[in-house]
Formats: C-alpha cells, sequence, structure tokens
C-alpha cells in the first residue's frame, strides 16, 4: 500500500515548502529541516534548493515511511488508516512509530478507532510543552484515521451528465467486468422493490455564507496583483475552513511558493496542496455558473474589469461568485465595488465595499463570456 494523494495533501498542509533549511522548531537547532520537512545528515544551515528538489526528496521519504508502517503495522488497514500512519511517522520518525504504544495497541488487536483517537493526541509535545501546530497536526490525523473510505464511483453517478468522456469511461470500467461481476453489480444496483421518487434537492440558499477578503490590505507587496489569490482564498476558507491558517495573506504565501500569483497554475497547485479537487476551466458557460451554484460552491471566476460593458478589456481580474437570482449574481470582489457599466472602480473603495456586490448577470456576462460563443469563461470548479 502506498499513500494517496489525500495523504500527501495532508503532508503539503502541514509541511508546507521550505527552499532554505530551518531550525527544528521545538529545539530551535538540530534537526535542521528542507523541503516538505525532509532532514538527514546532508541538511545543516544555509543549504538551498529548488522545487524539483523538495519533490524528489519528497518521493524518497514517502517510499521510506510506506515501507516502515507496512512493515511495522501488522494488521489490516484502509486507506486512510494508512495515511494518518504514513503522515504520523513522516513527522515523529519510524523509530518512535516503532517504540510507540500506538504500534503495540494496533498490533495487538485493539479497536482501531479508539487506539488512533487516544494515542495520537499524545505526540503534541515541544521542548516546552504542547505545540499547537502539533496539536492540529494530530487532531488532522484522528480525523483521517477515522473517516470511511472515500468511494470515487458514487460521486462520478452523481455528477454524471452524460458528457462524451464520462460515457466513455463508464463504457470502459463496464468493459473491464466480468460477466458475473456485471450481473452482481446489476442485481445489487436494482431495487427489490418499486423505486420511490425521492425530492428534487433543494438549491442552496444565497448569498453563501463565505467569508470576505480586501486584497489592498495585503502584507505581501503583492496587493494590486493578488485578486486571484484573494479569490481562491475566499472559496477554499468556505470549502474547508481547517485548509490553511489565516487570512488571504497566507494562502498567498503559499501559491508564491509555486510560481506567480496570476498563475493558474501556481493557484492550482497551493489549492490542491491543501487538499482541494479542482480544474482551471477556460470554456465555461452561464448554465455552468448556475450548477455549480446550485451545488453550494463559491466560483473564483476571471473577469475583464476594465473599459465600458460593450468593449470590456484589460489583464484580468478574478472574483469569487457567491450566489445568484433572476437578475444579479452575488459577487465578493476583492478589490471593491467594480462600476459594471462603464468599468474600473468607485472613488469611495474600502475594505468591505466589495463584499456581497449585487452584479447584474447580463453585464457581468458581457465582461466574462468575451468572444460571443456563450462558452469561453474562465473559472475555477471546485468539486
Amino acid at each position: 500500500m502506498k499513500i494517496s494523494s489525500k495523504g500527501i495533501a495532508h503532508l503539503h498542509k502541514f509541511e508546507s515548502l521550505e527552499l532554505k533549511a530551518y531550525p527544528d522548531p521545538g529545539s530551535g537547532g538540530d534537526p535542521w529541516t528542507i523541503g516538505y520537512g525532509h532532514t538527514g545528515p546532508e541538511v545543516s544551515i544555509g543549504l538551498v534548493i529548488n522545487l524539483e528538489q523538495a519533490e524528489a526528496l519528497l518521493k524518497e521519504d514517502l517510499a521510506r515511511f510506506n515501507k516502515a508502517v507496512e512493515e511495522l503495522i501488522s494488521v489490516a488497514l484502509n486507506q486512510n488508516e494508512f495515511d494518518a500512519l504514513v503522515c504520523f511517522t513522516y513527522n515523529v520518525g519510524e523509530g518512535a512509530l516503532k517504540n510507540s504504544t500506538l504500534r503495540r495497541r494496533l498490533n495487538a488487536g485493539e479497536d482501531k478507532s479508539l487506539v488512533f483517537s487516544e494515542e495520537l493526541p499524545r505526540w503534541v509535545n515541544g521542548a516546552s510543552g504542547p505545540m499547537p501546530g502539533l496539536v492540529r497536526r494530530r487532531e488532522a490525523e484522528v480525523k483521517m484515521a477515522l473517516t470511511s473510505k472515500d468511494y470515487f464511483l458514487p460521486r462520478a453517478a452523481k455528477y454524471f451528465n452524460a458528457e462524451p468522456h464520462q460515457e466513455a469511461a463508464w463504457r470502459t470500467l463496464e468493459d473491464s467486468l466480468t460477466s458475473e461481476q456485471l450481473e452482481a453489480f446489476k442485481l445489487a444496483y436494482s431495487p427489490s422493490q418499486p423505486p420511490v421518487e425521492t425530492p428534487k434537492p433543494i438549491k442552496s440558499q444565497f448569498p453563501l455564507d463565505v467569508p470576505y477578503y480586501y486584497q489592498l490590505d495585503s502584507q505581501t507587496g503583492h496587493a494590486e496583483r493578488s485578486c486571484f489569490s484573494s479569490a481562491m482564498a475566499m472559496a477554499i476558507e468556505y470549502i474547508d475552513p481547517d485548509a490553511f491558517d489565516g487570512d488571504d495573506d497566507d494562502y498567498l504565501r503559499i501559491v508564491l511558493t509555486y510560481g506567480d500569483t496570476v498563475s493558474a497554475d501556481a493557484q492550482l497547485a497551493a489549492a490542491r496542496s491543501l487538499g482541494m479537487d479542482v480544474e482551471f476551466k477556460t470554456n465555461g458557460s452561464e448554465e455552468d455558473l448556475i450548477k455549480q451554484l446550485d451545488l453550494g460552491i463559491p466560483i473564483p471566476m476571471g473577469i475583464l474589469h476594465k473599459g465600458p460593458v460593450s468593449n470590456p478589456s484589460g489583464g484580468g481580474h478574478y472574483v469569487t461568485l457567491i450566489g445568484y437570482d433572476n437578475t444579479h449574481f452575488w459577487v465578493h470582489d476583492p478589490f471593491g465595488q467594480l462600476n459594471l457599466v462603464e468599468g474600473g472602480y468607485t472613488i469611495d473603495n474600502g475594505p468591505k465595499a466589495g463584499r456581497n456586490q449585487r452584479y447584474t448577470r447580463k453585464n457581468l456576462m458581457a465582461r466574462w463570456l468575451i468572444n460571443k460563443s456563450g462558452k469561453d469563461g474562465w473559472w475555477m470548479k471546485f468539486s
């Protein structure tokens, strides 16, 4: 068994990425650490690496810790339990796992949920006592270990829209089954009694209660260019309040470890490092936005904010959609209140001016769907 992408996202969240060696926060010195929490005799004060080297070190370390958990734990583990133990061992070391009461109790066959809940929270002390970062880390590992398996296929069925690539994937899966497996699935899938019609899900209540971040109060030196990061931080904070600590500046610092704040690739890498399932789309339609909002998911989207609405221009600006009605979209605009008709921002903008703005659907779409095809909008799709 190997650690999953979800487990790696957990490591990214708590280890973060440091390209310059730093001292252990508990001792103030050894062991020195670099990359994604990598330690070793080659890591010392002054060492600097690049992103590619950090990823290579992470891959090497994970191979070692995967093997340690497999060899030291003799009871069967599901993926989430395995991930939690690899993340724990990555933090404390193989020797600590080997000599731990956690290992002894698991291998003795005690109830795994009870053991994880009681033993992991004990590993939170630094040189001066409990460390808040380790407390949060252990809490996240317990939560991971106690989470039942995250099945993909039920979600795939839920969001099936008969798109060509979806149908092709389902056909490929069916072709891979034996006739016995397919018949067993049909039997389990078909109800033994006439199906009961379930009520359609109630659409989300708008506006969504998404936190608001004002890009111009950034202390990073990127305030004027940070709309993308602020818009993403709002959505991520709403989807998972525990994804990162702090505000949009703290999220922006994560983005900057992967590239520029205006880069979609850097935004994707940062969001995925926090456990987000997200895609960058450049073929969005107004219908796509409505469907996503009906699922209760906020939407970072890129618009042209300069020039008149009849001929919008500019290098692009990101806002976060948080709701809609028949005539308007609710928007968190990280720069303030946009003049949708003439372009630009009002003089009296302030830290809360862009919060819960109601932009007309007609004019906002004119600044988002530029080539008149109705399917060229840029947006971030969270699942």
